[in-house]
Parts: C-alpha cells; sequence; structure tokens
C-alpha cells in the first residue's frame, strides 16, 4: 500500500513539475519591458538575431505593406519563417525609434530604417498581455522625398 501511495504521489508531483517548467519556456519575453521587445524586433529585422522572435509576435498578429494602391497582408507564421530565413543577415541601415504613444496598456512604435537611397517606416503596435508585450501588428510606409 504505501508503495502505490509513493507512486502516486511520485506521478503526481512529475506531471505538475514538467507542466510548471513548460509554462515557463511558453514565455521568455513575459516580464521585458516594451522598449526591449521593439529592440528584439529591430535585431531580427536587421541584424540577423532571431533567437526570440518566436515569441514577440501575438497569436493574431499582422504585417502590411501599401503596393501601388493596395496592401499586402502577411501574418505571424510567416514573418517568423522569413525572418528566421535571414539568421545571421546584416542589413546596412541604420535605425531609430521613437513612441508615438505610450501607455502601460498597448504603444504605438515608429520606427525609421534608413538606408542609402531611401527610408522606411515601421509603425509597430505593441499590446501587454498575460504574457507581457506583444507585437500586435506592423505596418510599413515608404515616405515620398520631394
Amino acid at each position: 500500500m504505501k508503495t502505490l501511495i509513493a507512486l502516486i504521489v511520485t506521478t503526481v508531483m512529475t506531471f505538475l513539475s514538467t507542466a510548471l517548467f513548460a509554462n515557463e519556456k511558453n514565455a521568455p519575453v513575459k516580464f521585458l519591458k516594451v522598449e526591449t521587445i521593439i529592440d528584439h524586433y529591430i535585431d531580427a529585422s536587421l541584424n540577423g538575431n532571431t533567437e526570440l522572435v518566436d515569441y514577440l509576435f501575438s497569436e493574431d498578429f499582422y504585417y502590411s505593406t501599401p503596393n501601388n494602391r493596395s496592401t499586402e497582408t502577411i501574418k505571424r507564421r510567416a514573418l517568423i519563417k522569413h525572418l528566421k530565413s535571414l539568421k545571421g543577415v546584416k542589413i546596412d541601415s541604420q535605425s531609430e525609434y521613437q513612441f508615438v504613444e505610450k501607455n502601460e496598456d498597448c504603444s504605438i512604435v515608429r520606427i525609421t530604417t534608413t538606408f542609402d537611397t531611401f527610408q522606411r517606416h515601421d509603425y509597430v503596435t505593441l499590446c501587454n498581455s498575460k504574457d507581457g508585450w506583444k507585437i500586435s501588428n506592423v505596418v510599413v510606409t515608404y515616405p515620398v522625398k520631394y
């Protein structure tokens, strides 16, 4: 009887510890600040550092860019696959960001990336969820030079 109780207790403890450790791995960005999430996004898209790319985006994420008066939209899985394909690739550009809106629930950030011949603006919306700050959408624009 003692062996049966010990076996049941061991099984329950193993199950609980496995479940707790699995939950910790699902949210490695949970306690990061919004600025750190932006830094990781820039680092993944321009410097090929894709270590946390699986955790930066919300499940309903979309990426859109205008193209000849229509909009191309990319979903979360496709963007993550693209970013991972650029692992280790550094793009020759300079980037900076500023907050358009910042509060404890949602923030909008404009990332300006300057290349040799043009600029690109990424408007990134981030929301604070139970898993920490997540990027919910990115809208890319290319300002016209006059």
